[in-house]
């Protein structure tokens, strides 16, 4: 599988360079910009992310042109997320959880984050964008790194034929293994719709469009289950095992 690779010392977001001109990318191969800092990193929707410079990968990867049906998104990023947590799990760093819907957390703290973003005709993704800050060998206070003194390029080409292979052929087990990882799985706080409080919900898992599911019970003795899209609620902690 070949992936072309473009690297920088230092660039805005790897993100932002990636989508700026999809037409500038080979329509015929994937391509992957990676780089030792960022100084505008971008998370999801108004997020930032922040790096310490040369110790953690930086990198976004764009697919050839593509058709791929607009229901099958939400599959294929379960699955991809699914394949880089294995694939990181491989080196011995230890277990990596899921915050929905696109953290990675070791030891209770985020570790990384996946940005996604598409080009659309129709109803059908015509070009993929999807982009990675994972903290190797240190990370800002507060966060999580894997401990690995091993160069970031090293890691994204590790990581590369797993994340382009998991894209291409989403494991039909990926949505079962996505919700496994979740590190709010059980009862935890949400903050839900219509709601000034936190509520105490058990946490059900997500469903093939990728909603999370909440379940709890009425004042009346009613159980309640709903699902939600992202941004619709947040996992706002009291994690229970």
């Amino acid at each position: 599988m070949y992936i072309n690779t473009l690297h920088f010392k230092e660039i805005d977001s790897t993100h932002s360079h990636a989508t700026a001109d999809w037409d500038g990318w080979n329509v015929a191969e994937w391509t992957a910009i990676s780089a030792d800092t960022q100084h505008l990193g971008r998370g999801q929707r108004t997020k930032t992310w922040q790096d310490v410079p040369g110790k953690a990968l930086l990198c976004t990867l764009v697919s050839p042109q593509v058709m791929w049906p607009g229901e099958s998104l939400m599959h294929r990023h379960m699955a991809m997320t699914v394949a880089l947590c294995e694939a990181i799990e491989a080196t011995g760093v230890g277990s990596i959880g899921l915050k929905w819907p696109n953290d990675l957390y070791l030891e209770g703290r985020k570790v990384g984050g996946i940005l996604t973003e598409a080009q659309w005709t129709g109803s059908h993704c015509t070009r993929y964008a999807g982009s990675l800050g994972l903290n190797i060998e240190a990370a800002p206070p507060g966060f999580a790194a894997l401990g690995s003194f091993e160069a970031p390029q090293v890691w994204r080409d590790r990581l590369l034929p797993p994340w382009v292979d998991a894209l291409m052929h989403p494991d039909e087990s990926a949505i079962q293994s996505f919700s496994q990882r979740l590190v709010h799985r059980g009862i935890g706080l949400w903050r839900v719709p219509g709601e000034e409080e936190p509520r105490e919900a058990k946490c059900l898992g997500v469903d093939a469009q990728g909603r999370i599911g909440l379940q709890w019970t009425r004042v009346d003795g009613q159980t309640v289950v709903r699902w939600y899209v992202h941004g619709e609620t947040h996992w706002v902690g009291g994690l229970e095992k």
